[in-house]
Formats: structure tokens, sequence, C-alpha cells
């Protein structure tokens, strides 16, 4: 009954969020509607330093290979893994409480690129659950 009941749940979840599916990605993986868009984009992630105020830009080169950095532009769960991961190198060279913010463009099948999340989130706030993420943008 267990098996059958997430069968019948898990490709339809998506149902249950807000928003386009194919831009948030919410409930996408494992649904029953993969590969019928195409997807690309482009991050930028910055630190700011809360008690000096200097904002640096982060060369994404230093941390992902090129195939996770255009993987990373597109999906909000691997945007937010990659803030964290961020935060943690930042916070080893002595920022304490570090700010980063991301501004990403994404072009969802040959549209042009829009705004995908918040700038001015604090990606370290959040964490990644089963609630809908209001930090990503309408298409």
């Amino acid at each position: 009954m267990i098996y059958v009941f997430i069968q019948i749940i898990l490709p339809i979840r998506y149902l249950f969020y807000p928003g386009d599916l194919f831009w948030t990605e919410q409930g996408y993986r494992f649904s029953w509607r993969v590969m019928l868009m195409e997807k690309a984009g482009t991050a930028f992630f910055y630190v700011t330093d809360p008690e000096t105020g200097k904002r640096g830009e982060v060369n994404n080169c230093d941390f992902l290979t090129p195939n996770q950095e255009k993987m990373m532009a597109t999906q909000p769960d691997l945007i937010l893994q990659y803030a964290h991961i961020i935060e943690e190198e930042v916070k080893s060279r002595g920022i304490k409480n570090p700010v980063i913010n991301a501004e990403i463009y994404v072009t969802l099948n040959g549209s042009r690129s829009k705004l995908f999340i918040d700038p001015e989130v604090d990606l370290t706030t959040l964490h990644d659950d089963f609630n809908s993420k209001d930090w990503i943008l309408d298409n």
C-alpha cells in the first residue's frame, strides 16, 4: 500500500507547489514531466563581510567544474547547496557571518534570460526543505 501511495504522490507532488514547474523545478524530479524543457543560466555569487561592508564576487571556477556550474545555475537546490559551500569556505578564511547573494539569469525554452532568484536574499539564511521557495522569482 505504501509503495502504491509513493508511486502516485511522488510524480504529481509538483501540483502542490505554486508557480511554473519548469521555472521553479519544485517537485520536478521523479515527476512525469521530465525531458520537456531546455533551461540554461548564468550565475554570479557575491560575498559581503557585514563587519567591513566589503563585497566581492566569487569565482565559480574555484569551486565547480564547468558542468557543475552549468547545472547549478538553473536548479534552486543546487544554488542553495553551493551558497552554503561558499559560506563554509569564507568562514574558514576568517569572515564571520558572511552574507551571500546571487544574481542569476535563466532562459527557459529559448525565451530571453530573466532574473531567477531574488538577488537581495542572503542565501546563508535559507535551508533546503519541501516548503515552497519564495526566493525564486516568478517567470
